[in-house]
């Protein structure tokens, strides 16, 4: 194990899996040796079908973060997770089936210095290189930053992830990705270094990259379409890059130490001094990497309460690790429904904190660093911040929300879900809390409805994008068949009959309560349901579990009956095994 020191930076690996399962083991046991006691490596599983996950969570090694999609993302996505869950100050990117030189750490950190990215060379195992292997870097080229960026353009130069390290300060640059990149994250990274004029080209190589069948990337040329493609892909990347360091031009790239209790945004003019933010999250069976999220919105954003909806499978030491990672945990002795969950946490957030603000978050929710600097100067834009009640996010997973014209040309989130979205803590004492007898689902849609009601703006923040988990996905079939479009299956994004029932009967009971007052918001809101509904009945399993669902969900909410649904339906809706 490689000693660590007061020079040495902390180091995260990030790590892609897929099916990997034939050599993960010997890329593993070539990087942990090289890791320091407080170094990690964060390995995001993409919903491998053969024993990965089991392999990794064999070695047992308390440096390991193991992460899974619930449905294939595609390698870019999985990467960005990967880079997004990362703690340390360098990030060295890793495959799954290579294996690193002995000293490898030490000799990029030592080429490295002080610039954002540096990559090496490396030597093929296992085949031929192709014509694209063949293609090595020179260390020359490190000072040719407008050449480079030519070079990634047109194809000739080219940068491998496998053999690349790169500064957390070049992540708040690079994060999120674009929400059209489905390939090259690697040239996207060596796009945003060139740009930044922050590079380091070893010739050295540093990793054997074993090649194989299963390589993504092309072992010789592509289709002219495909490389036109790809080429009118890179030149939207360049304008993304080229806005973000604009934005950031004058300042540096790193980032400041925090008060804990404050935001890094200044207050603007409705403040004399900081915002403060807490964070609320209702937790439910949470997964393994949130303390490591947890973790990082301590340090960058606030305090964070987290408070555990009666998890029956959760152990204690989940709960631990939450507190070590700088969380309040609170236990509600049963499942009572996410609108209690989140109302124990905001009270508790509002007595011990005094925020200005609360950001309530799901438990597969995540976001980078820059998420309240972008909110808050989204806000103070408007002009008018005590007319904004709510600020959220307007892209999700990198696609556009569905927005709507407010007052004085604000645009507003037609319908902001409560995960990533900031709240106003005052508004509270003014429209009241979440409606606990919802119990799940459309909770939030009431609460939006409610604040337009009483005359506050659901203010959409064009810089600030969710990275959210959608729900499980299940394949689309078609009178049997399958559906794809090429190699690329297609799902349906399923939800279990009892939700189908929450969301029925919700959505329902706030369009009936609301439809005279926001008859446009309520019209979009049902089309957009309606939309679901078809879907679901059209491609999805359980199709006679989801009409009971749908029929006694109509019933209810004509009847205006809220609650708990019934434990008789409940058992009705559990589909069979």
């Amino acid at each position: 194990m490689e000693p660590s020191t007061p020079q040495r930076p902390r180091l995260s690996v990030a790590m892609a899996t897929y099916n990997g399962a034939q050599f993960i083991n010997e890329q593993i046991r070539s990087i942990l040796p090289q890791l320091g006691d407080h170094d990690e490596l964060v390995i995001v599983d993409d919903a491998s079908s053969d024993n990965t996950v089991e392999l990794v969570g064999a070695f047992a090694d308390s440096r390991i973060v193991l992460a899974r999609n619930e449905v294939n993302r595609g390698y870019v996505r999985t990467f960005e997770r990967a880079l997004a869950l990362a703690r340390g100050e360098v990030i060295l990117l890793s495959d799954q089936d290579d294996e690193w030189f002995p000293g490898r750490v030490e000799a990029m950190l030592s080429e490295m210095g002080d610039r954002l990215l540096v990559v090496s060379n490396w030597e093929p195992r296992g085949g031929a290189p192709g014509f694209f292997e063949r293609i090595r870097l020179r260390a020359r080229d490190s000072r040719h930053h407008l050449r480079n960026v030519v070079g990634i353009i047109v194809g000739y130069r080219l940068h491998w992830g496998c053999a690349m390290a790169v500064r957390r300060e070049l992540l708040d640059i690079a994060l999120p990705f674009p929400s059209w990149m489905d390939e090259s994250h690697d040239q996207y990274l060596a796009l945003a270094a060139n740009m930044a004029r922050s590079v380091r080209y070893m010739e050295a190589d540093t990793v054997w990259h074993r090649l194989h069948d299963r390589n993504l990337t092309p072992q010789k040329p592509r289709a002219l379409a495909k490389i036109l493609r790809a080429r009118v892909r890179l030149l939207g990347e360049l304008a993304v890059l080229g806005s973000r360091l604009a934005d950031r031009r004058g300042n540096q790239l790193t980032a400041p130490e925090r008060d804990p209790h404050l935001s890094d945004v200044p207050g603007g003019p409705e403040h004399g001094a900081q915002r403060r933010v807490a964070i609320v999250l209702s937790a439910f069976n949470p997964p393994d990497d949130l303390p490591a999220r947890v973790r990082d919105w301590t340090r960058w954003f606030g305090p964070v309460v987290v408070v555990d909806d009666g998890s029956p499978n959760a152990g204690p030491s989940v709960w631990a690790r939450l507190e070590e990672a700088g969380a309040t945990v609170l236990h509600n002795p049963r499942n009572m429904g996410i609108a209690h969950a989140l109302n124990v946490g905001i009270t508790h957030a509002r007595h011990t904190s005094h925020p200005d603000w609360v950001l309530t978050m799901d438990q597969d929710s995540a976001m980078d660093r820059d998420y309240l600097r972008h909110a808050f100067e989204a806000l103070d834009a408007t002009g008018e911040p005590r007319r904004i009640g709510m600020i959220a996010a307007a892209t999700q997973n990198g696609v556009a929300l569905k927005t709507m014209a407010g007052p004085r040309g604000i645009t507003e989130v037609l319908d902001p879900m409560q995960s990533g979205t900031l709240m106003r803590a005052d508004m509270f004492d003014d429209i009241g809390y979440l409606r606990e007898d919802y119990f799940i689902d459309s909770v939030d849609s009431e609460f939006n409805a409610r604040a337009r009601n009483h005359g506050y703006v659901l203010l959409a923040a064009p810089q600030c994008d969710l990275t959210h988990s959608l729900g499980a996905g299940r394949p689309m079939v078609i009178f049997g068949w399958r559906a794809h479009i090429g190699a690329k299956k297609l799902t349906v994004i399923y939800h279990a009959p009892f939700r189908v029932y929450y969301i029925t009967r919700n959505n329902i009971y706030t369009a009936t309560k609301y439809m005279w007052r926001q008859p446009v918001w309520v019209a979009r809101r049902m089309y957009m349901e309606l939309q679901s509904h078809v879907v679901r009945f059209a491609f999805g399993p359980n199709r006679r579990l989801l009409f009971i669902a749908m029929a006694h969900g109509v019933g209810d909410a004509l009847l205006h009956r809220t609650g708990p649904i019934p434990d008789s339906l409940a058992s009705r809706l559990r589909p069979p095994r």
